[in-house]
């Protein structure tokens, strides 16, 4: 009897331990960014910053109030953005559009919201453009928004796109980065 237990007991601490290993988290899932799921018109807020995504549209080109403009496929985000405890290190860094594997960052020609710094409770409007090739016009995309590149355990804002889904137009002028009205 005593036998039976201890190969009962054997095979119980061997299925806890098996159990215990497949639960366990991979080091890419322990540090993870929380990703919050942003839709068109709805905040999304993170641990430091909240962002209010209003409209995507393509464009064959586009401009910024100063001048600046440029032909190409480009994908075109008006948003509102803030901080939302502290101004320190406020400015969204990780600014970028995924398609499948490959990463295209925010555009920094035009004048834009890549680079500004936010304020707590007084959030600033205006748009991020993103050149992408010309064969690139469906497929799904994400958008990624976050405080800093290395989004590893910190909130990153993601925004679901569908290319071919989207307004497409010969030109579109980048809304001038100002405070929120």
């Amino acid at each position: 009897m005593k036998r039976a237990l201890a190969w009962l007991a054997g095979l119980a601490m061997v299925a806890a331990a098996a159990a215990v290993g497949h639960l366990t988290l991979t080091e890419g899932q322990q540090q993870s960014p929380f990703v919050v799921q942003a839709a068109l018109g709805d905040p999304a807020v993170g641990r430091t910053f909240a962002v209010t995504v209003e409209q995507v549209r393509a464009a064959d080109a586009v401009a910024d109030a100063g001048g600046w403009h440029a032909a190409g496929n480009w994908v075109v985000v008006d948003l509102e953005a803030q901080a939302r405890e502290s101004e320190t290190a406020s400015i969204l860094t990780l600014i970028e559009l995924r398609v499948g594997e490959v990463v295209y960052g925010a555009s920094e020609r035009p004048v834009s919201l890549v680079d500004t710094p936010l304020s707590v409770g007084l959030p600033q409007s205006g748009s991020i453009a993103f050149e992408l090739p010309e064969s690139l016009t469906s497929g799904a995309a994400t958008l990624r928004l976050g405080r800093t590149a290395e989004d590893r355990l910190d909130s990153v804002a993601e925004l679901q796109i569908d290319l071919a889904a989207l307004e497409r137009r010969p030109s579109i002028e980048l809304r001038e980065t100002a405070w929120a009205q």
